[in-house]
């Protein structure tokens, strides 16, 4: 499922009435029709209720008007309230304005200069509000009438299903222009927008669906469109069933380094991680004082002890080592739990300059690395980087909050200046490639909050890495799947509480599923 802006929206739909001679009535009545069958499944004795369309001027407000119809059609007490004059309306918003009267359905249209109290007295009465007022072309903030009206919106006890977008939210950030209306549901049209799977806008949207209206998927890719929304759908197909004679030897070798004093769980994790998504076999680096812990900590998982600081974390001298170990394995994790002691820095910065597989770098590499971010361009080997917003802000050199507000851009960027794939942790995780792909992750839930569960992600991208799948895929197949087996393991029984290592024994069972969808479709 692709991801748009506001302005390539706009353009699909041009190109959909214009090269493919789809009319723009036909689409407006396709998105309609789809729009009322989801907000029935949203509120089941809708058409029991007083229904009121709130309707601004343009195409939403178009929208509106067909819905209006289809639930009178339907039995449904509906009335129309247009916050601006009916002769600013043209085109199939127009069209479908006049079929109202035809119907018999009451309108009335506001008068700008009367009391407002006097006439939202009427809309107090529905019991369920329809959001028609402003579509995804707005662009600049809210005032006068129509923030009166979505305030007052927002305060009725009622639900409200918006057309599109909650009137107020601009579509490609996520943000609310001066105000914007909190839906109880929202049926979007043609493909997800930015802005409704992004914070803050996924605070307003409410119970989201995609409605088909008509626009043909070949578009989508003429016009260049590289974002994804990841689900189970959108990855079944990169999932295939391992071949009957495949063995440990075939199902990639994967070099972790991690572990100092005190940080012998992330190593662990890590190792769980890459070997519960598939990885033939995990070989951990771990300092030679540390390396008894870690062989009672580890069943499945090998350790090689290595040279370490006086402080018993990874040592420099170690490099060559690691190197000629890695020579002929398919992917190296490194950083959570390393410590950033000067010796081990140099460390880091030797594996990234020389490693002779894909590296997946978290933690304390991360760190090492936003001191001197240009290291990451003397690479020979793909690199995928697992910042949460606190790293990411440091290799921006900016703030958590600058990130946070701009997560896709920061991500985009980053990946395409250092030539890295980027994970940018947190709720709706993005993973941005270095050629312009980018993706969203719809799947984890708020006991995810939690140490460690940086570690088992680190793991499982390196182990899909390590089966042979390029760093943009792998990055994307484990955000999910890791966010997914916690939905699977805790999602509506509590918001805290999973360790870490829990949700590794749900990984199999949501990629089986996968596995499945991909055999089915």
């Amino acid at each position: 499922m692709f991801i748009v802006t506001a302005s390539e929206m706009a353009g699909l739909d041009r190109a959909t009435i214009e090269e493919i001679g789809i009319p723009g009535i036909v689409l407006m009545e396709n998105a309609a029709r789809g729009a009322a069958a989801f907000y029935l499944e949203v509120v089941p004795d809708l058409l029991t209720r007083r229904i009121t369309v709130l309707a601004g001027s343009g195409n939403n407000a178009g929208d509106g008007f067909v819905l209006a119809r289809l639930f009178k059609n339907q039995g449904a007490d509906v009335r129309v309230v247009c916050l601006r004059p009916p002769e600013n309306l043209q085109g199939d918003a127009l069209t479908n304005f006049r079929i109202l009267d035809k119907l018999c359905i009451p309108v009335r249209t506001w008068e700008e200069q009367g009391d407002f109290d006097t006439q939202w007295s009427a809309v107090r009465e529905s019991g369920t509000v329809i959001d028609a007022i402003l579509g995804t072309g707005l662009k600049s903030e809210v005032r006068g009438l129509y923030r009166q009206v979505i305030e007052a919106a927002n305060a009725l006890p009622v639900p409200i299903l918006a057309v599109d977008i909650p009137s107020g939210l601009d579509a490609s950030t996520g943000k609310p222009l001066g105000t914007a209306i909190r839906a109880t549901a929202t049926a979007t049209f043609g493909f997800l927008k930015i802005g409704q799977v992004v914070e803050p806008g996924c605070d307003y949207v409410g119970r989201l669906k995609v409605i088909d209206i008509g626009i043909p998927p070949t578009l989508s890719e003429k016009h260049g469109i590289r974002r994804r929304w990841l689900t189970d759908e959108s990855l079944s197909a990169w999932v295939e069933p391992r071949p009957v004679g495949t063995h440990k030897g075939s199902a990639g070798h994967v070099a972790v380094l991690s572990g100092s004093v005190g940080k012998t769980g992330a190593a662990t994790l890590i190792c769980l991680g890459a070997g519960r998504v598939g990885a033939g076999l995990v070989t951990l680096f771990i300092p030679a004082s540390l390396n008894p812990i870690l062989e009672v900590k580890l069943t499945e998982a090998m350790t090689y002890p290595i040279p370490e600081t006086p402080g018993q974390t990874p040592a420099s001298a170690a490099l060559p080592e690691i190197l000629e170990f890695a020579g002929d394995k398919q992917a190296l994790a490194a950083g959570p739990g390393i410590s950033l002691h000067p010796d081990t820095q140099r460390l880091v910065e030797g594996l990234i300059a020389q490693a002779p597989c894909p590296m997946v770098l978290d933690a304390d590499a991360v760190t090492i690395v936003s001191r001197t971010p240009d290291l990451l361009k003397k690479a020979r080997q793909p690199l995928v980087l697992t910042p949460h917003p606190g790293e990411m802000a440091r290799l921006i050199g900016g703030t958590v909050q600058t990130v946070q507000e701009n997560r896709i851009e920061v991500a985009s960027e980053f990946s395409r200046k250092y030539g890295v794939t980027l994970v940018l942790k947190g709720f709706r995780t993005v993973v941005a490639a270095p050629d312009g792909r980018l993706a969203v992750n719809s799947s984890g839930n708020p006991a995810m909050a939690g140490g460690g569960m940086g570690d088992t992600l680190t793991g499982m991208i390196a182990g899909f890495l390590g089966q042979g799948y390029e760093p943009y895929r792998a990055a994307c197949l484990g955000v999910y799947i890791h966010g997914a087996a916690a939905d699977r393991r805790f999602g509506g029984v509590a918001t805290r509480g999973m360790p870490a290592s829990d949700l590794l024994d749900d990984v199999p069972e949501v990629i089986g599923r996968l596995e499945r969808l991909r055999s089915r479709s």
